[in-house]
């Protein structure tokens, strides 16, 4: 049986995310598809706006089979630990034969020498990563100027490809769209685990990752939840929304105004800016320089940026530098929300990322595959919450016991009191979709 994997956020799924799911299994011929889908929290740094049950629903109502959890000590991580700790479950599944992602590039080979290169840092890479952060780059320019340095000495990993001034352009183009770059981290994460898995891309269609621009079809999920932002005095209706129609099947909708009905959601940063602004100006300065993705003064200018500001946008519009892109100020944010700290990421890091396989959801393709994997897979199942005490492994136990933070902070963004409450963690048990 010919299986694909998919690493999604559906923040919330949309048309562009049910093309991508039509070309991996019909790309791959596969019987089954399986998608790792971030948690409450997601890469950007931000809350989901839906729970990961409610998009774990929109998932197998879109073409998923099953549907497993990204912790969200990777889900809300920078693109290295969202992409690896992805790959790894994956990889130990035991039963994946296709990764399958999109790109703006659209093309496996375009990408494979870049993430060969990453993967395999030679000594110019590193030395240019070092002066460039010195000089005040921010990671992922000082990450370009390092892959350019390489390209222009022509060192090379195990590929023995040539490149003119031309082609080093367009690579370092390439490695500046974020598609790309998740792209390029999840064939970098295959080659350093040695992994059979064969990456397969498809060309993003529709509007770019961060636009703003509300199209007839294919918006971004940024574009989308500005939308319902924008939309929530007035009251959404799937009735007579139109915006909303021409971009998400009528199940995602529904499944998304149920919860918004509910008040469970819709779930933004902003819910949040009063903790943020109790924890930073309480913490000791030693506290907020445990937090992940830190450096040198960068804990001063949080604490000094949370005394001064009223806001969730105004926190973190006063330490966003070049040096500090926005999107590694929220992840720091929801780490204090969330409790992660970089000794703790960085263990995980040296023991294989992922440290247990966490089912969300499943149909009847996806009984099998999940039979399947109880066969083969190299880490241990969880299906039901409560078991994970009877983990073997500590490290395991840890980061299950991280997510049931995490999805206490996350119920807080609640609208509605009634659903408040702690330890919701324990009460869900994967979804069966008939």
């Amino acid at each position: 049986m010919s299986v694909v994997g998919i690493i999604a956020e559906y923040n919330p799924l949309h048309f562009g995310h049910i093309h991508h799911l039509n070309y991996a299994r019909d790309a791959t011929k596969a019987q089954g598809v399986v998608c790792v889908l971030s948690s409450n929290f997601v890469q950007r740094g931000e809350p989901a706006i839906v729970s990961k049950w409610v998009r774990t629903q929109m998932a197998l109502s879109s073409g998923a089979d099953l549907v497993l959890e990204l912790p969200s000590a990777f889900s809300c991580a920078s693109a290295e630990y969202f992409a690896t700790g992805a790959v790894s479950i994956l990889n130990n599944l035991g039963i994946i034969d296709y990764l399958c992602f999109g790109s703006e590039e659209g093309c496996v080979k375009a990408l494979e020498p870049v993430a060969e290169r990453l993967a395999c840092e030679t000594g110019t890479f590193k030395e240019a990563l070092k002066d460039g952060l010195k000089n005040g780059l921010s990671y992922a320019i000082a990450r370009q100027k390092a892959l350019e340095a390489t390209l222009i000495n022509n060192e090379t990993a195990s590929d023995q490809l040539y490149y003119d001034e031309t082609n080093i352009n367009n690579v370092i183009n390439a490695v500046s769209k974020p598609n790309n770059i998740l792209g390029i981290e999840y064939i970098k994460a295959l080659k350093r685990l040695k992994s059979t898995i064969e990456p397969i891309t498809t060309k993003r269609i529709g509007q770019d990752y961060k636009s703003l621009e509300r199209a007839s079809s294919y918006s971004s999920a940024t574009s989308i939840r500005q939308y319902i932002q924008e939309m929530q005095t007035s009251g959404l209706s799937d009735h007579n929304d139109t915006f909303l129609q021409n971009n998400m099947s009528d199940v995602c909708i529904k499944l998304m105004l149920a919860e918004f009905a509910s008040g469970r959601g819709p779930v933004f940063p902003e819910c949040f800016e009063n903790i943020l602004l109790y924890a930073f100006r309480t913490k000791s300065i030693s506290e907020i320089r445990s937090l992940p993705y830190m450096e040198d003064g960068l804990e001063n200018r949080l604490k000094q940026a949370a005394l001064e500001s009223t806001s969730y946008h105004g926190l973190v519009g006063k330490v966003v530098t070049k040096r500090y892109p926005a999107s590694r100020i929220k992840r720091i944010l929801v780490s204090m929300l969330t409790g992660m700290t970089g000794e703790f990421l960085d263990e995980l890091k040296n023991n294989g990322y992922a440290q247990y396989i966490r089912v969300l959801g499943f149909n009847e393709t996806g009984r099998g595959l999940l039979s399947e994997m109880k066969k083969k897979a190299r880490l241990p199942i969880i299906t039901k919450p409560a078991s994970y005490n009877s983990l073997d492994d500590k490290l395991a136990i840890k980061l299950f016991e991280h997510e049931v933070r995490s999805t206490d902070t996350y119920v807080l963004g609640y609208r509605n009191s009634r659903h408040l409450a702690g330890s919701q963690e324990y009460t869900y048990s994967p979804i069966y979709s008939k």
